[in-house]
């Protein structure tokens, strides 16, 4: 009988191999889990239990180590040959590129939502922001020029659902020059969160305050738009001349950034309304000022139509984006990963896992932090002590003129989604700030979790796309009245 020989099957494994594909499988998993874990603790430190600190660092310097040692044994045991070298560096620069778009578009798209996307073309006007300037030279725009202020709503003017009386201010209702009684005359100033925007006349704030308190009158001097350093300059303009006893300052944290921009279009862009110039706060040499419109008239914006891009230029140089001595990001994939980085508190997840001192607890300002990110709420920064100054100018001058001011800091829905998620809110050394003065001040964030339970804060139940609805308004308005202990 003729003996046959059974010939191993193409499927098994040379003997030796095993062990071997188990060892770069074990290798992989690895690499995969400390790249997987550094990216965690860069993102999440802060949310550890303060005991888990020490094991952590151990175990992320130590997965560090671990990269290192396995790219430079992956380098040791790698042939390099020209054709596969030139088909890695194709490939990479085809993924680079896939994931540059990628970045591109959600950075187009998220901006629309967060100003901290914004990207600024320094050479012309974006579609809508020029129709916005030629709407307001054919006196077909919600704003009116104003030397002074930069813009205010244009009197008797109606678009959408907004209404705006004769003496430029929200509503219809046509309130006397002197109040009968000023004890129950209340000044309303801020942007269009104390204006009401995407709501109904009978949907804001002030009106919910005077249907709470029948016989008292909430005069709403909101502007679209505006910041802090408009807020005040229309409070000594056109409002305070209304007399009354009480000054509600509205004050939303996406605005730290208004106070010190000259130029509307450099943090909205794309805002049809108002994409026009303005007086704005400075800190030069430690010492605070009020700069003037650079528009000092309305035929300015005729230069700026014809000549887009000398002009822009210009209120570039003496817009916050050049005195704050900051560089602002413009490739889509590394503002992609700045927004990531401050959006996640990565400086203070850093400093955790360095085990830094950082003293008030709010990370370091580094120099190339962009301007009008996160890096603007920073103790240390000239924007964020620009809002401190123009806030203690604003509190004593309503003092100085015998009135009662009150600060209301609003939240955006972002901040309304980091509170749910139990995370510190960006705004923290503005309320530290505001303790330290002794300023009486409420933050609306404290109320809306209080009424609502963490748990339960959902920014779609709150607002109308980016500004709050009627009935967080409402709640709003009785949180005022709270506050001022009014009856």
């Amino acid at each position: 009988m003729a003996e046959t020989t059974a010939s191993p099957s193409s499927s098994t494994p040379p003997a030796g191999d095993a062990p071997a594909a188990s060892r770069s499988r074990l290798a992989t998993g690895l690499v995969i889990g400390s790249l997987v874990f550094i990216l965690a603790m860069l993102l999440y430190m802060e949310r550890m239990p303060e005991a888990l600190h020490w094991p952590v660092r151990i175990l992320f310097f130590g997965s560090i180590g671990y990269l290192v040692y396995a790219l430079f044994q992956r380098l040791r045991s790698t042939k390099f040959e020209a054709k596969k070298l030139l088909f890695s560096l194709i490939l990479i620069a085809f993924m680079y590129g896939a994931v540059f778009v990628i970045c591109a578009v959600f950075v187009k798209l998220m901006a629309a939502k967060d100003e901290n996307l914004t990207t600024v073309d320094t050479s012309a006007l974006s579609e809508k922001a020029e129709r916005g300037v030629k709407a307001l030279l054919a006196e077909d725009s919600p704003s009116l020029y104003s030397k002074e202020v930069g813009w205010i709503p244009r009197p008797d003017f109606s678009w959408k659902m907004h209404q705006i009386g004769p003496q430029g201010i929200r509503g219809t209702k046509v309130y006397p020059e002197t109040p009968a009684d000023p004890e129950k005359r209340i000044l309303c100033v801020g942007d269009s969160f104390t204006f009401g925007y995407e709501v109904e006349d009978d949907q804001t704030f002030p009106h919910h305050a005077e249907q709470l308190l029948p016989g008292t009158e909430w005069m709403n001097f909101g502007i679209c738009g505006a910041g802090l350093t408009q807020a005040l300059l229309h409070y000594r303009e056109n409002a305070k001349s209304f007399g009354g006893k009480y000054v509600v300052i509205g004050f939303m944290t996406n605005n730290a950034k208004r106070t010190v921009n000259c130029f509307r279009p450099f943090v909205s862009p794309d805002d049809p309304v108002t994409p026009l110039t303005k007086p704005f706060a400075r800190i030069q040499e430690g010492e605070l000022t009020i700069e003037p419109n650079p528009y000092q008239e309305i035929s300015d914006y005729e230069t700026l139509l014809t000549n887009q891009e000398e002009e822009i230029s210009k209120l570039y140089e003496m817009d916050y984006f050049t005195w704050s001595n900051q560089k602002s990001i413009t490739n889509p994939v590394l503002r992609t990963l700045n927004y990531i980085w401050e959006y996640r508190n990565g400086k203070r997840n850093l400093d955790l896992l360095l085990n830094r001192d950082v003293g008030e607890d709010f990370g370091r300002l580094k120099p190339g932090d962009d301007p009008y990110g996160n890096a603007i709420w920073h103790p240390l920064s000239l924007g964020f002590q620009t809002n401190a100054q123009v806030f203690d100018l604003f509190y004593q001058e309503v003092i100085d003129d015998g009135k009662i001011p009150l600060i209301v800091i609003l939240p955006s829905a972002k901040d309304v989604e980091k509170r749910a998620e139990g995370r510190r809110p960006k705004h923290a050394a503005l309320l530290e700030y505001l303790d330290r003065k002794g300023y009486t001040y409420f933050d609306f964030l404290d109320t809306l979790e209080e009424a609502h339970g963490r748990e339960n804060l959902q920014p779609k139940d709150l607002y109308v796309n980016t500004h709050f609805n009627g009935e967080a308004n409402k709640l709003l308005a009785e949180e005022i009245i709270e506050v001022l202990g009014l009856e």
